[in-house]
């Protein structure tokens, strides 16, 4: 199987003090930390709170792994407990009590437990570093595949695959990204939505609810609160209409890495986006295809897969291009036209960006909406530059060769 190196390894391991590392199911972060870091002990906390060795295999019970932690981390060992939370609260106070020498390394993929060590009141607030841990990096991912002979649409839309965990083990060089997509959806249809239920597995049903309700709406396209409201009342999930009851459902969806947030352009206003590639494309094709209600043959959701794939690049060449150069991202809305990208500096406009996949390209349309917002630079994202040929526009056509390396 494919290995990616993340660029959090070495940041991580710069940190001194104890790590808190923590995301949904299936981000790697038991492999980052097995594979990547240094540790001396390192145990796995099963559902009935007993443990198991990853170095031998052997299980041990709860009061025997106190006496462990107390006595190696006095001699400056490094720990790791896998799924913590599982040890319940009587653990966050044993942690207050013993002496901080030696590292702690714990990981939780739930945010019931996650949420009570950065309560303001929490016994153990400010011991650990904390490490919240996404979505594998489209830097990452194009280096892991600079190796492989691909053409550039194709390059692209299996470096945006990848970068969730669970795609690498689907990875056929030789795949249609495409169809790779469809493939991980129809034998994932159970997993994808599990992989975000459990983080509130301690929450009550009906607050697990809103968040599978703001999920499903954001990817029906309902992405500003307001909408994400509306959607929710109009479904029974909430009594009142009111885009203030969701906030704080939409700042811990937001902590733990599902959602993010980005600014609309001189509005007061902001969109919520799906992290998760796989996560979108499931609750989109659930909203609209009802897919989780029935079998889909292979060539309905290559069709689905297809059909949402642009406006998944759309969102991770913005996120790429932000962080390539340090900016903001935010998007323009305005009544007679829409850009999918206004890179900010300092809240003003550097880069405008259309991103422009699989569609009918109309240069002199997508050149007008690019200038009506002054920047220094102007964008028309392709798959293939060499492909398109611009005479007279003031705009870059870019494709993903110029920003590799």
């Amino acid at each position: 199987m494919m290995i990616i190196e993340r660029k959090e390894v070495d940041e991580i391991k710069k940190i001194k003090k104890w790590l808190l590392v923590y995301g949904r199911r299936k981000t790697g972060k038991t492999f980052l930390v097995e594979n990547f870091l240094d540790y001396d002990e390192y145990f796995f906390v099963k559902r009935d709170r007993t443990l198991l060795s990853k170095k031998d295999g052997k299980g041990i019970g709860y009061e025997t792994l106190t006496a462990l932690i107390e006595r190696e981390l006095s001699n400056e060992k490094t720990f790791v407990i896998d799924e913590f939370h599982r040890l319940g609260e009587d653990f966050l106070d044993f942690i207050h009590y013993v002496k901080k020498k030696g590292k702690l390394i714990l990981i939780s993929s739930t945010l019931f437990l996650s949420k009570k060590l950065f309560a303001s009141r929490s016994p153990i607030l400010g011991f650990f570093a904390e490490v919240p841990l996404s979505l594998i990096s489209l830097d990452d991912t194009l280096k892991a595949l600079e190796n492989f002979n691909m053409d550039k649409k194709r390059l692209l839309e299996v470096a945006v695959l990848l970068r969730e965990p669970l795609a690498i083990e689907y990875f056929d060089e030789k795949e249609d990204p495409t169809k790779g997509l469809a493939k991980i959806i129809r034998y994932s249809i159970k997993t994808i939505p599990a992989l975000v239920g459990e983080i509130f597995i301690e929450e009550e049903r009906s607050i697990s609810a809103i968040y599978e309700g703001i999920l499903r709406a954001i990817a029906g396209g309902k992405t500003v609160s307001g909408e994400i409201s509306s959607y929710l009342f109009s479904r029974g999930i909430i009594k009142k209409d009111d885009p203030s009851l969701i906030q704080q459902y939409l700042k811990n969806l937001m902590g733990f890495g599902i959602i993010k947030r980005i600014k609309v352009y001189g509005k007061k206003r902001l969109v919520y986006k799906h992290v998760s590639s796989l996560s979108r494309m499931f609750y989109y094709a659930d909203e609209k295809y009802n897919i989780s209600e029935r079998r889909l043959n292979e060539k309905e959701i290559e069709r689905i897969a297809d059909e949402i794939m642009p406006r998944i690049v759309e969102d991770n060449v913005r996120e790429f291009l932000s962080e390539k150069f340090g900016l903001e991202e935010s998007v323009v809305q305005a009544r007679d036209f829409d850009v999918d990208g206004c890179l900010l500096r300092f809240k003003k406009p550097e880069i405008m960006l259309e991103v422009k996949w699989g569609r009918k390209i109309e240069i002199k349309r997508i050149a007008e909406n690019l200038r009506k917002i002054k920047a220094k630079r102007a964008l028309l994202f392709v798959p293939d530059k060499g492909k398109i040929k611009v005479k007279g526009e003031n705009i870059e056509v870019v494709d993903i060769s110029d920003f590799i390396n």
